[in-house]
């Protein structure tokens, strides 16, 4: 199960090197400008979309940004919402920033796109030079290190070399397995921490069964699994919602809240609320753990590679 399931996690740090004004959950401010940047170095061919362009199957924009399911693919051919392989996940609000302060976020890779960090590096390096948020704020990356669990990590890159360390860092299944270990296997809350978007029935839903979040859970990993990682998650789905309908809620804590962003990509203000605050849920919740540990890092519904579905996971034991 998940053998080839890997992610790798990167703390990214800049430096203003004038005022930058970023809004309130600025992952899409810096999920939007990351994605102009690489296009703008990557792109050969910049006047023609991706679906129409020759070199589609062989450009890192197009599977990083673009991605859709391969000719050969045998299962989610129908697929319309591949999830992209990678989360930019913001670790402070803050919106403004003077000259020589540091903004801080999280890059979390997936698969395949972990062979692509380069290219990462280099876009957020570029858009350090295009400027970000209103106003078009410069900054400088000034150092980016390989995260490993709750350890500070090793650094991957640093402006003063510029150059980019090839560190083994990756975080497979197993360890995620043995991380749920430290989970209480009778009862578990999960804290919301940015906006989540999770549908039921097709429509945005303001509650949170436990069988309705592991389902979109289990979407969300067997996707990534199958597009970013070359393999299938074998379980038998049907079931293992079904069992999942047997854990009961003791307590919700859960708001909806409403916020805007603009996509320049779409040129359209977007309506992306969610939910935020705390559920419980008890009963025999050990078989689901795994899935809700990696959860933890992969994020869960819409809006995850800007950094929306962040959750913690509390009451561990000890």
């Amino acid at each position: 199960m998940l053998k080839n399931f890997r992610l790798a996690q990167y703390r990214i740090i800049l430096t203003a090197r004038e005022s930058i004004f970023m809004p309130p959950y600025s992952g899409s401010t810096l999920r939007g400008g990351f994605g102009q940047a690489f296009r703008k170095i990557v792109c050969t061919m910049k006047n023609t979309e991706c679906k129409d362009c020759t070199l589609n199957n062989l450009c890192p924009y197009s599977y990083i940004f673009e991605t859709s399911p391969p000719e050969d693919a045998t299962q989610l051919r129908g697929y319309s919402d591949v999830p992209r392989p990678f989360i930019i996940d913001p670790l402070e609000t803050n919106g403004n920033y003077k000259t020589g302060e540091t903004l801080e976020f999280l890059l979390t890779l997936i698969g395949k796109a972990i062979d692509y960090l380069p290219y990462f590096l280099v876009s957020f390096r570029e858009l350090g030079n295009m400027g970000i948020g209103r106003g078009r704020g410069r900054f400088q990356m000034t150092e980016v290190v390989a995260k490993s669990g709750e350890d500070a990590g090793e650094s991957v890159y640093s402006w003063e070399t510029e150059l980019v360390n090839n560190l083994d860092c990756d975080l497979d299944f197993s360890a995620i397995q043995q991380e749920s270990k430290q989970l209480s296997p009778d009862q578990v809350t999960i804290k919301f921490l940015t906006p989540t978007r999770i549908t039921y029935n097709g429509q945005l839903t303001d509650e949170l069964p436990f069988h309705v979040f592991l389902q979109r859970l289990l979407g969300r990993i067997s996707a990534l699994d199958y597009f970013h990682c070359g393999e299938s998650l074998l379980i038998d789905f049907k079931e293992f919602v079904n069992q999942a309908n047997e854990i009961e809620t003791v307590k919700s804590e859960l708001e909806w809240y409403d916020w805007t962003r603009y996509s320049s990509r779409q040129d359209r203000r977007m309506r992306l609320g969610g939910l935020l605050g705390e559920v419980t849920y008890k009963s025999e919740l050990g078989p689901f753990l795994p899935f809700v540990v990696l959860g933890h890092y992969a994020h869960v519904g819409k809006g995850a590679t800007f950094g929306l579905g962040k959750y913690d996971i509390m009451e561990r034991s000890i």
